[in-house]
């Protein structure tokens, strides 16, 4: 983890897919993003597991006041630059279940993750994701806002990894097998 500090009109491409002003404070105001490079990288590789047309940021970087006024707290993971709040899209341009998304951010290691809705919400669009260390925590906030509802978000949300994984991002493998004299050519692919 090593965060990074950026003026409030940097414009910088931080990967093929996330620049550094999609991260900036939505409350207006000219003060520094901080960024956590690690949370940067591990949506990239987001992205492609989940094979993404795009990540939409609703949420990074919160300045402390701005937090606050949002439901947050002023020393959240939000305002040390380590989370970001997104919507996935596919191929398509649908939202991706956050259920899907918080299974495979569960796989890439990030530290916090939930899905962020209310009870009117449920239709699990929208993801909280962190790079935190350690108190991690795996969360619903149609349930719950303050704790972890699981340590396995595929049994919590009945789904396998075929369901998860969309079949264009499964590896496959050519293949050459030699039986008896004979040569065979094919393919495997990951389930």
């Amino acid at each position: 983890m090593s965060i990074k500090t950026y003026k409030s009109t940097d414009k910088t491409q931080l990967t093929k897919h996330f620049n550094v002003s999609e991260f900036k404070c939505k409350c207006g105001g000219n003060h520094d993003t901080k960024l956590d490079t690690d949370l940067v990288d591990k949506l990239e590789k987001l992205h492609t597991a989940l094979n993404c047309s795009k990540i939409i940021i609703n949420s990074g970087y919160r300045c402390p006041t701005h937090s606050v006024n949002v439901g947050g707290s002023a020393t959240d993971y939000h305002t040390k630059g380590y989370a970001a709040d997104i919507v996935c899209y596919d191929q398509s341009g649908n939202k991706i279940s956050s259920k899907k998304v918080s299974c495979v951010a569960q796989d890439l290691g990030f530290g916090g993750i939930a899905n962020i809705g209310n009870a009117n919400d449920k239709t699990y669009t929208a993801t909280h994701v962190d790079t935190r260390t350690s108190n991690f925590w795996k969360g619903d906030e149609v349930v719950t806002t303050s704790r972890s509802v699981t340590d396995d978000f595929y049994k919590y949300y009945r789904l396998s990894k075929s369901d998860v994984y969309p079949a264009s991002a499964k590896k496959s493998k050519n293949i050459t097998l030699i039986i008896d004299g004979v040569t065979y050519f094919g393919t495997i692919t990951e389930k």
